[in-house]
């Protein structure tokens, strides 16, 4: 069974933490108010304990998705929220700007907008903390079943999944989130080393 060693997922997770940091201070400045974003776990699995994932099975979600390949493989970054949390976000960040009966119009422009800041974070710091050239597609915005979403993506069968929870506190309230890195074990494997040396 593939797995990683503790100072392996310590590896990523500082590569995780170090991308949302960033992300926070870009999403702070534009909105005016401090947004803070933490990695409290990360998890390796495979697509099939994915799809069975406490909380998320048979749930609305919404997510967005950046396609990449480089030097590391070729893979997929997404970002995920309940429906609801991914409402409170909206409601959150337009504040007094836009009614509450108008947020839905909204939803998907500033979920893709934060999904751009965040995934984007994480895919260059990835590259310029590894020394891999990274090219990234334009990001999808997805809204629908959970399970939807896996069967649709259809992911390749060696791949595994680092399932990277996040907190995301926006003016006093705590919202779950979720990071799914998409990419063939060994690539994975061979970036947590990298990182491990790059880190040292």
């Amino acid at each position: 069974m593939n797995f990683l060693t503790e100072i392996e997922r310590d590896s990523l997770c500082e590569l995780f933490n170090i991308s949302l940091g960033g992300a926070a201070k870009l999403m702070s400045e534009m909105i005016s108010d401090e947004i803070l974003l933490t990695v409290p776990s990360l998890k390796l699995i495979s697509t099939e304990e994915a799809k069975n994932i406490e909380y998320l099975a048979d749930q609305d979600v919404c997510t967005i998705e950046q396609k990449f390949i480089g030097g590391i493989g070729e893979g997929s970054a997404f970002l995920l929220f309940h429906k609801s949390a991914s409402l409170e976000i909206v409601k959150m960040m337009m504040k007094d700007y836009v009614a509450l009966n108008e947020v839905s119009q909204f939803e998907k422009d500033a979920l893709s907008e934060i999904g751009n800041i965040i995934l984007n974070a994480i895919l260059s710091n990835l590259a310029k903390m590894s020394d891999y050239k990274i090219e990234t597609h334009v990001p999808e915005f997805f809204s629908g079943k959970y399970e939807d979403l896996l069967l649709r993506r259809n992911p390749k069968k060696d791949n595994s999944i680092l399932l990277v929870f996040i907190d995301y506190k926006l003016s006093g309230k705590d919202i779950k989130g979720y990071i799914f890195f998409i990419l063939n074990f060994d690539s994975i494997k061979n970036l947590s080393r990298v990182l491990i040396e790059k880190l040292k």
